[in-house]
């Protein structure tokens, strides 16, 4: 047999043997036609157990939440001296999100930051049919809030986090940029994940595509139960990068439950502002690096203050679990309520020493979800993270800093007096915030910080290019929080 027929023979063969393999993996099986091209999977066909169930329970969730932005004016055309200032343009923009089934009565479990500030809220089913949607209770410090819509949803069945192993298999399912009801796949990839160096929560790390719009969605075992809620990607990321985090379902059921029960949830507070204590910091406190966390600040009328906690000290454990990042503390009081008593471990500067103290309540904090907004607003890559407001000395002050953000990693601190943008001297806030939008990949500005004799020039640059990753405590070498 001539070799060329030969090889088209092979060929033949092999190609035969690869459309079979296709078709089998479609589930077609011999004696069966082959699916028509054109025919696709409808909401509730997802190829888990309980798909068609799960599919049901999820909801795109819309909140409308007001827009501000700032433009551009001068004061009047031409005239001499004339600078740019800035103007609010405020309107409302619906946005989208995802959320799941928790309880009979159509009680729907999401993120906080996908309605908060929200002045209207829907909830679009699996049908397509959009229905009101109520603001039930809301947990800012895990990112979690409760609504109730007005239809009747299956209920999906909590898994057990803790049961969940590396590898293990995982759906999430959500509404990624509005593309209602997507499910993707993945596997676990970590536990105990940090967001920033002071969020309580320890995320579970996953691979399955999350993108904006899929926050308050469920991450579901093999079973179809929830083991997760997903909340974020890497603060580094806009859209997916393969990591995706999740809340575990330990925490979020005992977060739903008590909103269904309470409509709020009240937390223990010992009143402490901490500082991690790394490299120089520890070596000049007498610490090694890691050993505890510095005490920046106590609150006078909490429960520290009273048990003679001060500024200065070394929080070196609280009920047994060992601290070396604000996180630290904040995940050992999460669960903690008021009336309960905290065991501490501390270091004056001469030795170490126990107290105990029983905690006050948490006073509420609306704003703590802010920066994890997977849903709505991401931080944009245009954004340096920081935003001012007026000085009474010179300059203008700086208002806040997103954790993760430019600003953040080149040190910039609440309450830094900033003098100039490049050469410009700055007086006016909103000029200020104008002329950041207005830079490109670089920009520089002269800070002054209390306590320092003279100010300093510092650099915010956006690497655009930079591979994302998950914070670790490496990461949070300077991170600060509180008070807790």
């Amino acid at each position: 047999m001539p070799y060329s027929t030969t090889r088209a023979l092979i060929a033949s063969a092999l190609l035969a043997a690869l459309l079979a393999v296709a078709q089998l993996n479609a589930g077609w099986r011999p004696g069966q036609a082959a699916a028509p091209a054109a025919e696709t999977q409808v909401p509730g066909s997802a190829p888990f157990e309980g798909g068609e169930a799960v599919i049901r329970s999820v909801v795109t969730v819309y909140a409308e939440r007001s827009v501000s932005r700032p433009v551009m004016v001068m004061n009047e055309a031409g005239e001499e001296g004339a600078r740019n200032s800035a103007e609010d343009q405020t309107g409302w923009s619906w946005r989208s999100g995802s959320g799941f089934a928790v309880a009979q009565g159509g009680y729907v479990l999401t993120n906080f930051h996908v309605v908060s500030g929200a002045r209207r809220i829907e909830a679009r089913l699996a049908n397509g049919r959009r229905v009101g949607a109520e603001l039930i209770g809301a947990d800012p410090l895990t990112d979690l809030a409760l609504l109730r819509v007005q239809a009747d949803l299956p209920v999906l069945e909590w898994g057990d986090d803790s049961a969940l192993r590396l590898g293990a298999p995982v759906l999430a399912v959500g509404s990624p940029l509005d593309f209602h009801l997507s499910v993707s796949s993945g596997v676990v990839g970590g536990f105990a994940r940090a967001y920033d160096g002071a969020d309580p929560v320890g995320y579970i790390q996953h691979d399955a595509a999350l993108n904006p719009g899929n926050s308050g969605g469920p991450l579901l075992d093999r079973h179809g139960h929830v083991v997760g809620v997903n909340t974020a990607i890497p603060q580094e990321a806009f859209f997916n990068v393969g990591i995706s985090l999740a809340i575990p379902s330990g925490i979020a059921r005992e977060v739903a439950e008590t909103l269904i029960e309470r409509g709020q949830l009240e937390r223990g507070y010992l009143g402490l502002t901490v500082r991690a204590l790394h490299g120089p910091l520890a070596s000049a406190m007498g610490r090694q690096s890691g050993e505890g966390v510095l005490i920046e600040a106590v609150d006078p009328d909490s429960a520290a203050a009273g048990a003679g906690i001060r500024a200065g000290q070394t929080l070196l454990a609280v009920n047994g679990i060992d601290m070396s990042t604000p996180r630290d503390l904040a995940r050992a009081l999460l669960l903690a309520r008021p009336g309960e008593r905290a065991a501490l471990s501390l270091h004056d500067g001469q030795a170490r020493y126990r107290v105990e103290v029983w905690l006050d309540r948490r006073p509420d904090n609306q704003d703590l979800a802010a920066s994890r907004d997977l849903g709505f607003e991401p931080v944009s890559r245009r954004g340096y993270g920081i935003s001012f407001a007026a000085s009474e000395g010179a300059g203008v002050q700086v208002a806040s800093v997103v954790p993760g953000s430019p600003a953040a990693q080149a040190g910039l601190r609440e309450g830094d007096a900033v003098l100039a943008i490049g050469a410009t001297d700055i007086t006016d806030a909103d000029e200020a915030q104008v002329r950041l939008m207005l830079a490109r990949r670089q920009v520089a500005l002269r800070v002054l910080r209390g306590g320092d004799d003279a100010p300093r020039y510092i650099a915010l640059a956006l690497d655009e290019g930079a591979t994302a990753h998950a914070p670790d405590h490496a990461a949070f070498a300077d991170a600060s929080g509180g008070p807790f």
